[in-house]
């Protein structure tokens, strides 16, 4: 039975879809950055909170097209039904009504993504999609990966993981790409439409990531 390739940074993982696979990597994390600039922080509203109309969860319309396993730039409102390029004027719009300065968002994946003010002293719809998408390349671990409860979720995550890497447009590029790993959207296991944000009752910072 053939088995499936999975790359954890510079090594290969081959397992059988009947075997217990024993991954082995280097544990790595995203590049740190030098001293960003750290706007005032707002305080978080005792009362109710709005997310953004275009981050807000809609069972049946889709407020942005997005793919969460590509860059925010790909991303296109939904206006009247029309796919409208995602502006600056939209992007830099407070996610939140009233504006606050940090958030959190939780989802069916073991990890919660933690979205911080960047730029302003709120969080902004760029802030988001761009931190949302930074969150999902980080590295999966080996520990992560043995975590996954059973062989199919696991043959899911190898396969999404060969899907993206085939979205490359040169050979060179496909070969980086494999040897960045695995990578935390490929837990998604192709659920990587952008369907919103919902509210939880852990508070007016704490947001359920919708996906499909």
């Amino acid at each position: 039975m053939p088995g499936k390739h999975v790359h954890f940074n510079e090594e290969n993982i081959f397992y059988s879809p009947s075997a217990t696979p024993s991954p082995s990597l280097t544990e790595s994390s995203l590049p740190s950055s030098d001293g960003p600039y750290t706007p005032p922080q707002l305080k978080t509203p005792l009362g109710p909170v709005a997310i953004h109309p275009l981050l807000a969860f809609h069972p049946y319309v889709f407020p942005i097209n997005y793919d969460v396993s590509r860059t925010p730039n790909t991303a296109y409102a939904n206006i009247q039904a029309s796919p409208v390029p995602l502006d600056s004027y939209r992007r830099s719009e407070p996610a939140t009504n009233p504006p606050i300065h940090a958030l959190t968002l939780k989802s069916d994946l073991p990890w919660r993504c933690e979205i911080r003010a960047s730029t302003l002293p709120y969080i902004t719809v760029e802030d988001v999609l761009g931190q949302l998408y930074s969150f999902l390349r980080t590295p999966g671990t080996r520990d992560e990966y043995k975590a996954v409860p059973n062989q199919f979720s696991r043959d899911k995550i190898a396969e999404s993981y060969g899907r993206r890497c085939s979205r490359a447009s040169s050979a060179e590029e496909y070969a980086a790409e494999q040897r960045k790993g695995l990578k935390r959207v490929d837990f998604l296991m192709g659920r990587t439409t952008f369907m919103g944000l919902s509210s939880t009752k852990l508070g007016p910072d704490v947001w359920v990531l919708n996906l499909q």
